[in-house]
């Protein structure tokens, strides 16, 4: 417990992040700012999504990275058709809680079986979840041509530093660890299952209006590789989310036009990145305020009350999260190689390379 005290305030130092953050912030604000001058504001949501694509294989040697990206880019955009598809059927709550249960239990074995990192099925949900939620009076392809274009914009800029990189390594492949064994995920999958399910199910049971914040603050801790950081990971989810709450409703104070709006979640995605590995609740303070605000673009920004309702939603997830973990995982490790990974140990294991941050 000490232990973990400790590095919840030890914050390692950001060298190899910059780079990755900025492909992933500049992946943003392209496809937002040429929607806002085309005047498609409505379509800004998916393309959010579709950039989403570019924190994937973030650490990865060029073509890996392409590989990975270009995977999580067709999911991505399935993910986006399909929560527009559910939402023009004008689905119940309970069936969306339904159909994003199953896909977290499929999503997860393809995500796993793939290699993809982040791990899990975490930003498909996202985007299944949140564009089912989302309304929207224009066309199912509008919306997937949107999201397939700014997947298309991270791949690019994801590959771009390979002209530079390719002097001093030619011949990087598409080499990769071997998936887990099929039982393990399996078993992974069962446990995102059982955490959306009953997250969503509590949530929309009391009513609260945003089924798919509790889903998803279920959804984020199962990725970690056992009980402990699991664990942990919840915490810093409810304490990274609550700064967001905060800082959410310090900019809604003022007015944001759909150009400077733009500039500001980009902006933010930018620093969330920077932190994202080196201390999960830092980025969530940066992080929040895009998943709550980026639907500035087509309806009233969120009031102080439906940011309230996050802050209860995420405790109740992270809740939720929090018991599977306990009842699904062994915490029994042995050794050096059982202790829980700091920020600090995974940068030094799989930290980046100065030839890879391109």
């Amino acid at each position: 417990m000490k232990q973990h005290a400790r590095e919840f305030f030890h914050l390692p130092p950001a060298r190899g992040h910059r780079i990755p953050a900025l492909r992933v912030a500049a992946g943003i604000v392209i496809p937002l700012i040429a929607l806002v001058l085309l005047g498609r504001a409505d379509l800004t949501i998916y393309a959010v999504f579709g950039a989403l694509t570019g924190v994937y294989g973030r650490m990865e040697p060029h073509w890996l990275r392409l590989k990975h990206q270009t995977y999580a880019g067709i999911l991505m955009c399935a993910s986006v058709a399909g929560g527009v598809a559910l939402a023009a059927a004008h689905a119940s709550a309970w069936a969306l809680t339904g159909l994003a249960t199953i896909l977290a239990g499929v999503l997860s074995v393809v995500s796993d079986r793939l290699s993809l990192r982040p791990s899990g099925p975490f930003f498909y949900l996202f985007a299944f979840t949140a564009s089912a939620s989302v309304p929207f009076d224009g066309q199912l392809w509008e919306a997937a041509t949107t999201a397939a274009a700014s997947v298309a914009v991270a791949l690019l800029i994801g590959f771009a530093g390979r002209l530079r990189a390719h002097r001093h390594h030619p011949d990087r492949g598409l080499l990769e660890d071997p998936h887990a064994p099929w039982p393990r995920m399996l078993r992974h999958a069962g446990r995102y299952v059982a955490a959306m399910g009953l997250a969503g199910s509590l949530a929309t049971a009391l009513g609260l209006g945003h089924s798919y914040w509790a889903m998803i603050a279920a959804a984020a801790p199962i990725a970690a590789a056992d009980a402990t950081r699991g664990l942990v990971r919840a915490v810093h989810r409810v304490v990274g989310t609550y700064g967001g709450v905060a800082l959410t409703a310090g900019l809604l104070t003022l007015h944001w036009a759909a150009l400077p709006l733009a500039v500001l979640l980009a902006g933010l995605q930018f620093i969330g990145e920077v932190f994202v590995v080196r201390h999960y609740s830092i980025a969530l303070v940066f992080m929040t305020p895009v998943a709550l605000m980026m639907t500035g673009f087509v309806a009233a920004s969120p009031s102080q009350g439906l940011v309230a309702d996050r802050a209860v939603e995420t405790t109740i997830g992270a809740a939720i999260a929090f018991a599977v973990i306990l009842l699904t995982t062994s915490r029994r490790r042995s050794g050096a190689a059982g202790a829980p990974a700091s920020p600090a140990r995974v940068l030094a294991e799989h930290g980046p390379r100065a030839s890879d941050a391109g």
